[in-house]
């Protein structure tokens, strides 16, 4: 009988046990790794603004050539990462540049504000 082809929504649950798992046992060794933010609706304006630093230094990173999606046509690590922050699972590079065109006035709307002059 062939191996039954897991589906994008199995192979994200999966990975995100994992990811969780190795996440706690680093936090435990003394690490500080920042849990992500799973619901923008209902999240802190620090939330968003660490949320979209995250999804522009990412999005930057996989537009340099990380592969979104495996040779099964799965979504990779990299293209998972986006969801475990509340951004859609990108498929290719117009869906990076969207996430990044986002987080970008995010990062402005949300971030530090500047001082004014004295």
């Amino acid at each position: 009988m062939p191996k039954k082809k897991p589906t994008a929504a199995e192979v994200y649950k999966k990975y995100d046990a994992r990811t969780n798992k190795n996440m706690a046992e680093h936090n435990a060794a003394g690490g500080s790794v920042r849990k992500p933010v799973r619901d923008a609706a209902g999240a802190s304006s620090n939330d968003l603004y660490d949320r979209a630093k995250f999804g522009y230094r990412k999005a930057v990173q996989a537009l340099k050539g990380q592969p979104l999606q495996d040779k099964n046509g799965n979504p990779t690590p990299a293209a998972m990462q986006f969801k475990r922050w509340d951004y859609p699972i990108p498929k290719n590079s117009g869906d990076l540049s969207k996430i990044k065109a986002q987080a970008e006035r995010a990062k402005l709307k949300y971030g530090p504000k500047p001082k004014g002059k004295k």
